[in-house]
């Protein structure tokens, strides 16, 4: 027991020793660790000095770098600007470049502005088309959807026979007919063989006989003397040119010749008249006030279309719905619009060409226009360009064109004058009573009113070139007669 008791207070004095002994290694060694923690502090702020000396001695080093790298390329940028420009200033090279940007730019546009124009003419064209076939389609569909039963099949088919077998009694006789005239004409031929044969082998001097009044195949057949509908329907409508006076318009039918009072209008002060086909309305220049009117054909009301609007020749293009007009006023010049008066503007200032713009019409297969100002006949597209002295002389008022052969005919001087389109060469065809100023070709024939003679005359152009006079009116007060075809 005594023994144990001695053990444990060994135990006890050594784990105290050792307690002590450890208790002062702890503090050795934390206070070693804070001197170690000194220096390293210390050591960093070193660090932190020297990374600053480093960093300033870079910066200038950078510095001196740049600067002499740039005294470095500016003389040699010097060196190769005065080898480029040989003389000439820099400013002198940009600003030639730039006007050059400037130019092509301005090309650029005016092209891009010219593309833009055709596109939304051409776009406006299909359209129009679009439109005109989309009511067509329409006005088939309703007629089929109103005949589309098998009676109205029965009938038509019925109808159809009955036509074709007079269209088979119709050809038999024809037949008929041209055999006939064929026995005629070799008899005639026979005939006049042996009236030959006889006149030669008399030793008489032969008597006068009238062998083309005698045997002469008669020259008018039912198919000539006959007129056709569209042909009774054909006339000229008359109106007083720039009278002060109100005068009844005239209408006078070509396939008989005879005139008789347009009852529809009674004007006065007219410059111009038109006429639509298509949609068959007359457009009529006004002046005192000046304005463009039309008015359906063969109705007396009026709408107008253009205030402030003088002119003295008007032309149609009724595919692309468009009218070109001849105006004195607002200004002298070639302009546009459409048929039913918007988009009016002017394709070319005419001031500095001479007198007033008269008649004008169109090539429209051609885009170009052709009118006359009493000295000279002038050409232009439809877009303002090509213009051209085609001819000069003086009473140089009408033109007409016939645009299938390519001719155009005007007047110098009371004579009438042809002109190929394509090779500008006129030559005369016949000589008129009086200066016309208003032409029209229909069918081979012109058509010609005069200014300061009260005729309305013709002139066939295919088979005949003398010209002769239709009608005789004379309307007081009134300096010219305006003349419109209605075919």
């Amino acid at each position: 027991m005594i023994e144990f008791k001695s053990l444990f207070w060994l135990l006890t004095c050594t784990s105290l020793i050792c307690f002590c002994s450890s208790q002062d290694s702890i503090v050795s060694l934390s206070q070693k660790l804070e001197q170690f923690e000194e220096e390293l502090l210390d050591n960093k702020v070193d660090m932190l000095r020297m990374e600053k000396r480093v960093r300033n001695t870079i910066d200038v080093a950078r510095t001196s770098l740049r600067s002499e790298l740039k005294e470095n390329i500016r003389d040699q940028v010097r060196e190769a600007m005065a080898e480029i420009l040989q003389g000439e200033s820099l400013q002198d090279m940009v600003k030639s470049q730039v006007v050059s940007e400037l130019r092509h730019l301005k090309q650029g546009y005016y092209q891009m502005k010219r593309q833009l124009h055709h596109v939304s003419r051409s776009l406006k064209d299909f359209q129009d088309e679009t439109d005109e076939f989309h009511k067509s389609v329409l006005k088939k569909g309703d007629v089929w959807n109103r005949e589309n039963s098998s009676d109205t099949c029965v009938r038509d088919k019925h109808r159809l026979e009955i036509e074709l077998q007079k269209c088979d009694v119709t050809a038999a006789e024809l037949q008929t007919d041209i055999k006939r005239y064929m026995t005629l004409n070799e008899t005639c031929q026979s005939q006049i063989l042996q009236m030959k044969t006889a006149l030669d082998a008399s030793s008489l001097p032969p008597a006068p006989v009238n062998v083309t009044t005698t045997f002469r195949p008669p020259v008018s057949t039912t198919s000539v003397t006959t007129p056709r509908p569209e042909e009774e329907k054909s006339r000229i409508l008359i109106a007083p040119g720039w009278s002060v006076t109100q005068h009844q318009f005239r209408q006078l039918n070509i396939h008989s010749n005879s005139l008789s009072v347009y009852q529809y209008h009674t004007m006065k002060d007219v410059t111009y008249v038109a006429y639509i086909a298509k949609t068959k309305e007359l457009l009529i220049g006004l002046r005192n006030p000046d304005k463009i009117v039309s008015s359906p054909l063969d109705t007396s009301h009026v709408t107008v279309l253009r205030k402030g609007v003088e002119t003295y020749g008007m032309a149609v293009d009724e595919d692309r719905d468009i009218v070109f007009i001849a105006t004195y006023q607002p200004r002298m010049s070639i302009s546009r619009m459409s048929t039913q008066g918007k988009d009016f503007t002017a394709i070319i200032e005419l001031s500095k060409y001479g007198n007033t713009p008269k008649q004008i019409t169109l090539d429209t297969r051609r885009k170009r226009i052709y009118w006359c100002n009493g000295g000279k006949l002038f050409t232009l597209t439809y877009d303002g360009q090509g213009l051209a002295t085609l001819a000069t002389g003086g009473s140089l008022y009408a033109v007409t064109l016939d645009q299938t052969a390519g001719v155009l005919y005007y007047s110098i001087n009371k004579k009438l004058m042809k002109m190929s389109v394509s090779t500008n060469v006129s030559t005369e065809v016949t000589t008129l009573s009086a200066d016309p100023r208003n032409m029209r070709l229909y069918r081979g024939t012109i058509f010609f009113s005069c200014h300061s003679s009260p005729i309305v005359g013709a002139v066939d152009v295919t088979y005949n070139t003398v010209a002769y006079t239709l009608q005789s009116l004379h309307m007081k007060g009134a300096g010219a007669l305006l003349m419109c075809l209605i075919p």
